[in-house]
């Protein structure tokens, strides 16, 4: 396995590449990088695939982007990236918010997708939630008490106590201009494109996941015409850490077929 590090349009973007043969470019959730995938990576790459795990921009080794990017943004990166890479055609795995973006690019481009993966992917936004509306109320409150605070440090510590307190983990953790993409890429809805979703596709699920519910495999499964669904029993949204063999062996499996 090496690191490379490449340039794409004034971001340096890094990128661990493993193993020889048909290639299968995986792509990590929010808040994680590459060195999440070491282990499923190091495994696929010995039984006959070339594995590709980035760093999505803003997170691992590389730098965020320069203005506030969506799924769309995100999706013509991986793009640009594939085609520096030299990837004609392979396979694609996303997990939480990588496979939000996955979705988007494995419907805006067909034509490169040999196999497609999602892990407990997120991407399908229904009306606010309980959390949601109390986040959005938190948010209006907090910007009404933050005028009343002097110093930069005393409003972080406001902002940080906040956060934890409505346990929005992802937001309180993301700095600068990663916490308007995360504002940006949560209210993105893509149930209107799963129908357009040609390739083989293979959706696993933990049985107990809270962040990504199960009704939304239930959901892709009967929008996506040529996929399967294998639900991990016990398992919540950390599927490469709670069940990593099984999620090996559902993976190989797959991309074997």
């Amino acid at each position: 396995m090496r690191e490379e590090t490449l340039n794409i349009e004034g971001l340096n973007v890094s990128y661990k590449i493993a193993g020889e043969g048909p290639a299968l470019l995986i792509l990590h959730g929010w808040g994680s990088s590459s060195d999440s995938w070491v282990e499923i990576q190091d495994n696929l790459s010995k039984q006959g695939f070339q594995v590709i795990v980035p760093d999505l921009p803003g997170f691992g080794a590389s730098i965020p982007p320069l203005n506030v990017w969506g799924v769309g943004e995100y999706k013509e990166f991986i793009l640009k990236l594939t085609a520096k890479i030299g990837l004609k055609k392979f396979s694609l795995a996303g997990h939480s918010f990588g496979g939000q973006i996955a979705i988007s690019f494995a419907t805006d481009y067909p034509e490169k997708i040999e196999n497609l993966i999602l892990l407990a992917a997120a991407g399908v936004r229904k009306e606010p939630g309980r959390k949601v509306k109390i986040v959005g109320f938190a948010a209006k409150i907090l910007n009404l008490f933050l005028v009343l605070v002097p110093t930069k440090r005393g409003k972080d510590l406001v902002k940080k106590t906040c956060y934890r307190l409505i346990r929005w983990r992802d937001y309180a953790r993301a700095k600068g201009i990663m916490r308007e993409v995360l504002s940006k890429v949560i209210r993105e809805d893509l149930t209107s494109v799963l129908l357009k979703i040609k390739a083989p596709t293979l959706i696993i699920w933990g049985e107990k996941d809270k962040v990504t519910p199960l009704e939304d495999a239930l959901l892709m499964k009967e929008h996506i015409k040529n996929s399967s669904l294998s639900i991990l029993p016990d398992t919540g949204h950390r599927l490469r850490t709670e069940a990593p063999e099984k999620l090996l062996e559902l993976i190989s499996r797959f991309l074997k077929k």
